[in-house]
């Protein structure tokens, strides 16, 4: 009798066990399709990641308070970070940026204010970016190199803002072209060396919101393009934020992928609108603002490439509110990334570590750089 229950209970546990695999496995396959389409594959993914929702596991590993010195005089700023650790804060509108090493100790100022070589004027865009082992500042009218140590190099003239370099000699942007029905946005990769231009996506809109003589335009609501480049396998990816589709491009200009999922856009009532544009209240001729603001948000917050050619996509869930869905190499729905509440992925730029990002202290942004601990398979431990 002992052998027989004995016998029974490994039977039962067996089956248990079989049960729970297979619904792991049920809940880890993709539900979604794959089709192909004059040359263009198509990825149409269900409403729901094949791994679900995931809280990322995060440690805090540096944070520079720009406050801490004197000389350091902006208030709204950008960053880059070099492989070697170092940090550079910068603000595009007071063209004033300033060098960090790898500990968060100061260095110096990097850019100096004027017109000639390796100066920057004010309200031109200034960016940074780290390419060759050199520190390269643009604005809508120049690029000039400077070497590590901030010692000017060379200079050449731009006709428009770089927003990614693919190399020493390509780099993205999106032109601006007047139409009769519109101004037509031109993602466009171009060459220094060739002055030949790419186009990728294009899109033709009324940019902003109008009622009379008043426009403004919202990140939440108004149309907008998004765009980034993949370096892990050369592609680069592009979305109108008005729908749910990410255009997938080679760097020849040839869509080879769309990636698709269901989504219903959020309606938003007066209060949401006032959340929304919280500014707009404080002055009484500013107010028709709230009147103006479309009954909808857009589908899309903003496109981020992360390591090992994984793409995150913010999906706008509610007034200031997004989620990230995150998408496979080949454009398969993975995950939907949240964090803890002490830090946020607004303006995150993701690294092989983690991200950084831009936290508030006493009312004032500070950088801070944070080690994701999970998801191995895109984050290095």
């Amino acid at each position: 009798m002992k052998n027989i229950t004995k016998a029974l209970s490994v039977v039962l546990f067996l089956s248990v066990f079989m049960m729970l695999v297979s619904c792991k496995k049920q809940k880890a396959e993709w539900k979604g399709t794959i089709e192909e389409k004059d040359g263009v594959t198509v990825v149409k993914n269900p409403e729901f990641p094949i791994k679900g929702t995931i809280i990322l596991e995060v440690e805090k590993t540096l944070e520079i308070n720009p406050y801490d010195h004197h000389d350091i005089g902006i208030r709204n700023f950008s960053s880059a970070k070099d492989k070697d650790g170092e940090v550079i804060l910068f603000d595009s509108n007071k063209a004033e940026a300033h060098l960090f090493n790898s500990k968060g100790e100061y260095i110096g100022s990097l850019i100096r204010r004027g017109q000639g070589p390796g100066e920057f004027q004010q309200f031109q865009g200034l960016r940074i970016f780290f390419l060759n082992n050199q520190i390269w500042a643009t604005s809508m009218v120049k690029l000039a190199k400077f070497d590590k140590k901030g010692e000017f190099l060379e200079e050449q003239r731009l006709d428009r803002s770089p927003y990614f370099f693919v190399d020493e000699s390509r780099y993205l942007t999106l032109k601006r072209q007047w139409k009769e029905e519109g101004q037509l946005r031109r993602v466009t990769l171009v060459n220094l060396a060739t002055n030949k231009d790419i186009v990728f996506f294009e899109a033709v809109r009324e940019w902003l919101i109008r009622k009379g003589t008043g426009a403004f335009n919202d990140s939440w609501a108004t149309p907008s393009i998004y765009y980034a480049f993949c370096p892990f396998n050369d592609r680069v990816f592009t979305a109108l934020n008005e729908e749910y589709n990410i255009y997938v491009y080679d760097l020849e200009g040839k869509m080879i992928q769309i990636i698709e999922r269901p989504h219903q856009k959020v309606r938003v009532n007066t209060k949401d609108k006032e959340l929304l544009m919280d500014w707009a209240l404080r002055n009484e001729s500013s107010r028709w603002i709230i009147d103006a603001y479309p009954d909808t948000l857009a589908a899309i917050r903003d496109l981020a490439v992360l390591p090992k050619g994984y793409l995150a996509v913010y999906r706008i869930v509610g007034p200031k509110k997004f989620e990230i869905d995150v998408y496979e190499p080949d454009g398969k729905y993975v995950y939907i990334l949240k964090l803890p509440e002490e830090a946020t992925l607004e303006r995150a730029k993701f690294y092989d570590f983690g991200f950084t990002t831009q936290m508030t202290r006493d009312d004032f942004p500070v950088y801070c750089e944070y080690t994701i601990k999970n998801v191995p398979e895109i984050f290095n431990q």
